[in-house]
């Protein structure tokens, strides 16, 4: 149902000093500013129609016309102006504040409390919330909290570079204790350890038992065979073991070892106050007997020293006619039946035909070995190789000395 109009206002003196541009100010009681108190902003108790808030907001308020189409001029006076009707200000009041909510059972539809988000307040809030903390749903079930405050992404951004360091702190940790048990099991735990049933031996000529080299290794059983220096393994053995010459020893995974060995040959014996010594060629004892083997050359002092008297030995004389005979091959070897030294070192060699060798000093062993072996085939009582380039024979029925050619192996 529309609105009855009120009756319009009678023109006042003023409005036709009023420019055209400049609405006419409206007469009538103002109406009360609403007070700021601390309770908050009251709202105005304007009396309100229910036909109208049915039928929608208030119109606007037309605006006044201009000054050329308003009505005649009425007599000035103060009089007329007092007794004219004011118009009420309800279309003023209804324009200017917001609409009210709609009641149960009135109109279309309930009543609405949710703010307008585009209202200044939702405004403040929406930008408020910047510097606030909210929560957000992530995809996948994840409800994890974001913050879009400064201080409290700084304070998340922290707590990540916490936990950053604490995973590469722990993987760190993992990786050492690995180290460490990885190197505790091959090193200092029974998984490598040596046995001594499983050390093997090779290259002995019968003199030296698997048994005494096991013996001379047992110190080490248990130990990680990473543990084991097998230098030294074999520098032992072969200082604790006369006969050997040299060891090689050599992991055999995973509790064993192989001991390759080279033995001393004795070549030689020297009569001495406790029996016979058994000599190599480097004439280390390797062991003593109270008879001398055969197939050994006998060491004896030299003769022409010996017709002024009994001579000893020295250990000189001995190690010169070691080397001779440990340089002759093994078919000259045993023909020979003895040998001698001087102070010199002047060696001389007795075959077991009578026929003796002038061997000469220690130069040269190899060669004069290969030249003897060649002049040997011919018969002679006297082999004079102490100059290997130019060997010679006697015989013991003739008066000169028979030149040799070079053999060709010199």
């Amino acid at each position: 149902m529309r609105k009855p109009s009120a009756p319009r206002p009678e023109r006042s003196n003023r409005a036709q000093d009023t420019p055209a541009s400049i609405p006419p100010r409206r007469s009538g009681p103002r109406r009360p500013r609403p007070s700021h108190s601390a309770q908050g902003p009251s709202v105005p108790s304007t009396p309100t129609d229910h036909r109208t808030e049915q039928a929608g907001p208030a119109a606007p308020a037309k605006r006044p016309r201009s000054a050329s189409a308003r009505a005649p001029k009425e007599p000035s006076g103060s009089a007329g102006s007092a007794s004219r009707p004011r118009r009420p200000s309800t279309s003023r009041s209804a324009s200017s504040s917001s609409p009210a909510p709609r009641r149960d059972g009135e109109g279309t539809g309930t009543t609405s409390t949710r703010q307008d988000s585009s209202s200044p307040d939702a405004a403040a809030s929406t930008e408020l919330t910047v510097f606030g903390r909210r929560q957000v749903a992530l995809s996948g079930g994840d409800d994890r909290v974001v913050s879009t405050g400064l201080a409290d992404r700084l304070k998340e951004r922290q707590a990540a570079v916490r936990r950053l360091r604490l995973r590469r702190a722990v993987r760190a940790a993992v990786v050492v204790v690995a180290i460490v048990v990885a190197v505790w099991a091959l090193a200092f735990s029974p998984l490598l350890g040596l046995q001594a049933r499983r050390i093997s031996v090779a290259g002995s000529d019968g003199s030296v038992s698997d048994q005494q080299v096991r013996e001379v290794l047992a110190a080490y059983e248990g130990d990680s065979l990473l543990r084991l220096d097998t230098g030294r393994l074999s520098t032992q053995v072969s200082d604790k073991l006369v006969r050997v010459r040299r060891a090689q020893v050599t992991r055999a995974w995973p509790h064993g070892l192989r001991v390759h060995l080279t033995m001393r040959v004795p070549v030689a014996t020297v009569q001495d106050s406790d029996g016979y010594q058994v000599l190599d060629n480097e004439a280390v004892v390797l062991e003593r007997v109270s008879e001398p083997p055969s197939g050994l050359v006998n060491i004896v002092p030299d003769p022409a020293a010996q017709a002024s008297g009994p001579q000893r030995i020295s250990a000189k004389q001995v190690a010169a006619v070691t080397q001779v005979v440990g340089s002759l091959t093994p078919e000259t070897l045993a023909q020979v039946s003895s040998g001698s030294a001087t102070e010199a070192g002047q060696v001389t060699l007795t075959l077991s035909s009578g026929a003796s060798v002038v061997w000469g000093n220690n130069q040269d062993n190899a060669l004069k070995a290969r030249v003897l072996a060649t002049l040997m085939t011919t018969t002679a009582s006297i082999y004079d190789v102490s100059s290997p380039h130019r060997p010679t024979t006697r015989s013991a029925d003739s008066a000169g000395v028979t030149p040799v050619a070079p053999s060709p192996t010199s």
